[in-house]
C-alpha cells in the first residue's frame, strides 16, 4: 500500500526522527509495519507502530539507516501490514523503554493505564516524543532499569536493545516480564527464517511468532 507522507520531524540531535503518513486502516500496540519507498531500500525496513489516530500512521525512527536515505526525496512510502502479534494487555502493568524501543511501548500507553519508564541518551530525545501520564524519563548515565527496579508491579514488558533485555531478564525473573524483541527481517511472515530466535519450544520467529515473546521462553543468548 502506497501512503503519502504527512510530516518528518527530527529530534534536535538529530538521532532519531518521527515519520507520519496518512493511513485508513488498523493496528494494534506491538505491530510493525515493512517500509520502503518506490526507489529503495530494496528489502523493505520494519519499524513498530509509535501511534495511529485520526488517519496518521506514526514510527519512531532511528537515524543513519538506508529507509532514512531514500525517504529524503519521497513524498509517499509504501507499506506492509500491520505485521506481528499485538502486546499482551495486562491491568496497570510497568513499561520499560529504551530509545527507539519507545515506540510500541507509547501505542501501548496512549491506549492503557500503564506505569512507564523511559531512557534516552539526551534530552532531546524527549522534546521529539509524546509521554503518557504516569511516566518517568531518565538519560545515560541513568538507564530506564535502573528505575524500574524499583516498581513493585507484577507485569512487565520492556522493548529496547538486546544488552537491555538481557538485564532486564535476569532482573524481573521472578516476575510476568514479556520481552518485544527487534531482529534483521526480510519478509516479515516467517517464510525468509531471517528472524529466528531459540526458545524453550524450539526455534520461532520474531516477525510471525512475536515481536512479543514471554521472557522465561526465548533464549537471548543464542541472539547477537
Amino acid at each position: 500500500m502506497e501512503c503519502a507522507v504527512e510530516s518528518v520531524q527530527y529530534s534536535e540531535d538529530h538521532d532519531f526522527f518521527l515519520l507520519s503518513v496518512r493511513y485508513d486502516g488498523s493496528a494494534e500496540p506491538g505491530q510493525f509495519f515493512r517500509l520502503k519507498t518506490s526507489m529503495g531500500p530494496y528489502v523493505a525496513r520494519p519499524f513498530s507502530v509509535y501511534d495511529l489516530e485520526d488517519g496518521v500512521l506514526k514510527f519512531l525512527v532511528k537515524s543513519g539507516g538506508e529507509f532514512e536515505r531514500f525517504l529524503e526525496n519521497s513524498s509517499k512510502i509504501v507499506i506492509d501490514g500491520p505485521l506481528g502479534n499485538p502486546l499482551p494487555t495486562f491491568e496497570n502493568p510497568l513499561l520499560v523503554a529504551g530509545g527507539a524501543g519507545y515506540a510500541p511501548i507509547h501505542f501501548y500507553a496512549m491506549k492503557h493505564k500503564a506505569e512507564t519508564v523511559i531512557g534516552a541518551k539526551n534530552e532531546g530525545f524527549f522534546d521529539l516524543v509524546d509521554l503518557p501520564n504516569s511516566s518517568i524519563c531518565t538519560i545515560e548515565p541513568t538507564t530506564a532499569l535502573d528505575v524500574a527496579k524499583f516498581s513493585p508491579l507484577e507485569n512487565v514488558i520492556v522493548c529496547g536493545p538486546f544488552p537491555m533485555l538481557r538485564v532486564a531478564k535476569e532482573m524481573f525473573k521472578v516476575r510476568n516480564l514479556y520481552l518485544v524483541l527487534e531482529e534483521k527481517m526480510a519478509c516479515g511472515r516467517g517464510m525468509c527464517e531471517g528472524c529466528a530466535v531459540m526458545t524453550k519450544n524450539g526455534v520461532k520467529f520474531v516477525c510471525k511468532d512475536g515481536p512479543t515473546f514471554e521472557a522465561k521462553e526465548v533464549n537471548l543468548n543464542w541472539i547477537d
